[in-house]
């Protein structure tokens, strides 16, 4: 309260208002008697549970929860407010849509946040739910959205991921034409995050066992979707990167790749990417 008193005070004079800048915004929802963000948390989360609230707004307070935890603060307070359980359960819910948004809101909260990656993976269920929705064709561009943002730069979800058998996921989706490509991107960034957990020996065992890189490599072809292919190659790269060695049955895939791209694909994708993908040949 001192705070705005001397805001207050300062706008009397114009030098020491330049000086003052702009007051607190929670400072002065609380003086004019706003809710904060966390009491509007707790309210959104219970109109989201509550049996007797309409569809309708059910989905406006899945929005607002949303909007709300975009802010770093707030994603973090989702474990001190005991709210994790009560989102999880909605991974569950009878209504498709109401799974969608509980992954969205999953994925924004823990992106780029190490606390809150960190707090949902404290949870036993959340990450075996969010593979089961990955699964699923309803729901499974929100799951990998939210797996994506979960695992990346964080060992601990990756661990639990590999433990509930999440790599089963990838090579369907990448190998599957019926798959639309905004799935297959999805996959990609699951894929991209996982190469950032640090497991490298382990990450390439799965590789190889699944036969990831085959399936990423079938992703570069003539498209409208360049940013499929761009994604794809920018992934191989990562794995040149990291020290990954290809096999020869990859090899000569990536052979008939270069081909391609060198062919149809020079103008719209990364060259520099390109150039590292090719003096694999070498």
């Amino acid at each position: 309260m001192d705070k705005l008193l001397n805001w207050s005070l300062a706008q009397q004079d114009p030098e020491t208002a330049k000086k003052a800048g702009a007051p607190d915004p929670e400072l002065l929802a609380k003086l004019f008697g706003a809710a904060d963000d966390p009491t509007l948390m707790k309210e959104a989360l219970s109109v989201i549970v509550h049996p007797d609230a309409d569809r309708d707004t059910k989905l406006t307070a899945f929005d607002n929860f949303e909007m709300l935890i975009e802010n770093l603060d707030n994603a973090n307070n989702i474990e001190n407010m005991k709210m994790w359980d009560t989102i999880i359960d909605q991974l569950e819910h009878d209504d498709e849509e109401f799974r969608q948004m509980t992954c969205s809101i999953i994925g924004t909260a823990v992106q780029n946040n190490d606390k809150a990656q960190a707090d949902f993976t404290g949870h036993e269920q959340g990450v075996k739910r969010l593979i089961k929705l990955a699964s699923e064709t309803p729901t499974r561009q929100k799951a990998l959205y939210a797996l994506s943002n979960l695992i990346r730069n964080h060992p601990a979800s990756y661990e639990q991921f590999d433990q509930n058998n999440g790599w089963e996921l990838l090579g369907p989706v990448l190998a599957d034409d019926s798959i639309n490509q905004k799935v297959k991107l999805r996959s990609l960034s699951l894929l991209s995050s996982i190469l950032t957990t640090g497991k490298k020996e382990d990450t390439w065992k799965h590789i190889k066992d699944f036969g990831i890189v085959i399936k990423v490599l079938g992703l570069i072809k003539k498209s409208d979707n360049v940013s499929l292919v761009d994604k794809a190659l920018n992934i191989l790269v990562a794995l040149i990167s990291s020290g990954y060695k290809f096999n020869e049955e990859e090899l000569e895939v990536i052979k008939e790749k270069v081909a391609v791209i060198e062919t149809d694909l020079m103008d719209v994708i990364n060259l520099d990417d390109f150039q590292v993908l090719k003096q694999v040949l070498n």
